[in-house]
């Protein structure tokens, strides 16, 4: 559409553009004063086909059709189409001050010649073929209403309220009702946002002579759907990045309005980062650019993603986090198995509960750590293809500790403390070893406790290190046993060169240790 004013014809171009309508109307003049005023697509048709004039097909009531404007004067546009076909749209439809779009009474800008329209077939009458390209509200009588009932042609309502079940729906001077279920695709949880919006209805109930109009927008949603879906579906193909208005929001995602079709932003394609509430995110009527990376126009399942236009942000991860680098984070979740440090945005590190830093593995590692806490740990590994780091605190409990002792080696530690499985010792390093109750070298059920005391000292022979030092287990029976053939080898050694008897092993044990 342009915004240049039409002129009205000349009288020599009107008369060649209503020439044809006019020939008609004089041949049926005979034929009024017997039949009703309006006629039938098929008797129309008959009447231009004697007078030379007839339509390569004829047109239907309802039917949508595609004009060019060939002429005006103070109230009628006259457009052709289908071939030799023409009909006249009501001026009124029109806006004379140019606009680019419908203005806010709902009317489009005034066409010039030549100008193309579409526009549905409305009614055939006065040997005329009369054609709308949508009913306007302050135009419509209750003989137009019917029509557009009969033709299926679009009518202009505003919503006037809400009342129970539906819509007040005000065309022109006439009331009519709109269901619940009808106002749109989805059911309408806030019913009061379409109070005084204009709306394009289409008339699906008419009766006890327009006391009882019902209308749908839903209809006309749906059908323009049906004919748009193949230019739809050329649209949106994977890969492509389109732009949409969000609809709904979620805790699982966000659906948006692609043009007629909805597609849904799960919340783990929001943004790189964790997204723990959508809402934070997207609002209602949000304008957002979107990657489409999944259709399935069976099941109407179009699939899209802001974050796929995003940076991948584990690219060069692993140059920003060498492997022994020392890391800074806040902790961003818990789970019973590690904690989720966040680095970067969309780069989260997990340590393993295993690898808190503490002496003794925790329960959770809620005991040691709590979210939004900010703490430095050590990166020990990187794997970039599983968006995956892994760090360790551990470095922090081994800084401050001596060297490990080594497996089978006699030391002597303090008592750190007594549980029902056995005994906790410091060793000199700063580590901490346990002694099994069965490495006690006491019988079975001794309470240990009323033995020892935390600061009291015992040589112990390590049995075995693991996990860096984290575990060390520790044993006095060993000690005592590794002794007691120490005592037997040096009595037999001493016995064989003196070939001579000096007591009982026992009674040498006992000097021994005396």
């Amino acid at each position: 559409m342009t915004d240049e004013t039409i002129v009205t014809p000349t009288q020599t171009e009107e008369t060649a553009v209503v020439e044809p309508a006019a020939e008609a109307a004089k041949a049926v003049e005979t034929a009024e004063a017997k039949a009703p005023a309006e006629e039938s697509a098929e008797d129309f048709a008959k009447m231009l086909e004697e007078k030379g004039a007839k339509p390569e097909k004829p047109p239907r009531t309802g039917e949508k059709v595609n004009c060019v404007v060939v002429g005006a004067n103070d109230e009628w546009i006259f457009v052709s189409f289908g071939g030799k076909s023409e009909g006249s749209i009501a001026r009124v439809e029109f806006a004379d001050a140019g606009a680019e779009s419908r203005d806010e009474t709902g009317r489009l800008p005034l066409p010039p010649v030549g100008a193309g329209l579409e526009a549905y077939v409305l009614a055939f009458r006065d040997g005329e073929i009369h054609l709308t390209t949508r009913l306007s509200r302050r135009e419509q009588s209750r003989s137009a209403i019917h029509d557009a009932f009969v033709a299926g042609v679009p009518v202009e309502g505003r919503v006037a309220g809400v009342i129970k079940g539906g819509f007040e729906v005000r065309v022109s001077d006439f009331r009519a009702f709109c269901p619940l279920s009808q106002i749109d695709l989805r059911w309408p949880k806030e019913p009061e946002l379409h109070v005084g919006q204009i709306y394009p209805f289409k008339v699906i109930e008419y009766k006890d002579k327009g006391r009882n109009i019902i209308v749908s927008r839903r209809a006309l949603i749906e059908a323009d759907m049906v004919t748009r879906r193949d230019e739809i579906k050329k649209r949106i193909a994977v890969g492509e990045v389109v732009t949409g208005r969000v609809r709904n929001v979620q805790s699982f995602g966000a659906f948006v309005e692609l043009g007629g079709v909805d597609g849904l932003i799960p919340v783990s394609e929001m943004a790189w980062e964790r997204v723990e509430d959508p809402k934070a995110i997207l609002s209602e009527g949000q304008e957002v650019t979107v990657k489409v990376i999944g259709v399935d126009w069976e099941k109407e399942r179009i699939s899209l993603s802001i974050k796929a236009l995003a940076g991948d942000p584990w690219a060069g991860v692993a140059d920003r986090f060498p492997v022994g680098s020392k890391v800074k984070g806040k902790v961003e979740r818990i789970t019973n198995f590690g904690a989720f440090i966040a680095l970067e945005p969309g780069i989260d590190g997990m340590i393993h509960v295993s690898a808190l830093g503490v002496e003794r593995r925790a329960k959770h590692p809620k005991d040691i750590l709590s979210v939004g806490e900010e703490v430095e740990a050590q990166v020990v590994a990187v794997e970039p293809e599983k968006h995956r780091i892994s760090l360790s605190m551990e470095y922090k409990y081994l800084e401050g500790l001596g060297a490990l002792p080594r497996s089978g080696e006699i030391i002597r530690g303090t008592v750190e403390k007594i549980v029902d499985f056995g005994v906790f010792l410091r060793l000199p390093s700063g580590h901490l070893g346990l002694i099994p109750n069965a490495e006690m070298n006491t019988k079975k059920g001794t309470d240990h406790s009323q033995m020892l005391r935390p600061g009291d000292e015992m040589d112990v022979k390590v049995l075995e290190i693991e996990d860096g030092g984290k575990k060390i287990r520790l044993s006095v029976r060993a000690l005592v046993r590794d002794r007691e053939r120490q005592v037997q080898n040096e009595y037999e050694a001493y016995k064989a060169s003196e070939n001579q008897s000096f007591g009982t092993f026992g009674d040498l044990l006992r000097a021994k240790k005396g």
